[in-house]
């Protein structure tokens, strides 16, 4: 009797590097957002920090999904796994929004 492997799906090391970054980036930036919210006074300081950390999350993302696009790894994997989307990235946001 042959026990049967599950396939092993490869990770792009530079994607999961920058999906990490991003997911950094848009926890620090939701954290303090949320902080902001709850505040009775937004400093002018607190919204500057609050546009920075929104414009790194928007930077990191695009870095994200400008890697995916171009990256032949990425792709090979999206599709050895039957991954219908254009991008890993926009799935997890539909993913997100869902839960």
């Amino acid at each position: 009797m042959s026990s049967a492997v599950a396939p092993h799906v490869g990770v792009c090391p530079e994607y999961q590097l920058l999906l990490e970054q991003c997911q950094k980036a848009l926890i620090l930036w939701q954290q303090r957002r949320s902080f902001a919210e709850r505040a009775h006074f937004v400093r002018a300081a607190a919204i500057e920090e609050l546009n920075r950390l929104r414009e790194n999350y928007a930077r990191a993302h695009a870095l994200l999904e400008s890697h995916e696009q171009s990256c032949n790894t990425c792709q090979y994997i999206a599709k050895i796994a039957g991954l219908d989307f254009e991008s890993m990235a926009s799935a997890l946001d539909r993913d997100r929004r869902i839960a």
